[in-house]
């Protein structure tokens, strides 16, 4: 098992995630990737969403589900 390490992750990284996310890569696959910790990449995402109202996430689940086929 590695050692925790407490990293600063640059700006560079965080656009580099940010895209990553919009293609809709598994959050396992930008952690390596961008190599960022896993739980790390889950608390980024998680503040990403924070400050969207639930009616603008639901609309763009919703957009997503029925325009991909599902």
């Amino acid at each position: 098992m590695q050692e925790p390490q407490n990293k600063i992750i640059n700006q560079a990284s965080k656009t580099l995630i940010d895209k990553l996310l919009l293609e809709k890569v598994p959050l396992a696959g930008i952690a390596r990737v961008a190599s960022v910790s896993e739980p790390w990449l889950q608390k980024y995402v998680n503040g990403k969403y924070q400050g969207v109202p639930q009616q603008v996430i639901g609309a763009v689940w919703y957009f997503v589900h029925h325009y991909n086929g599902h």
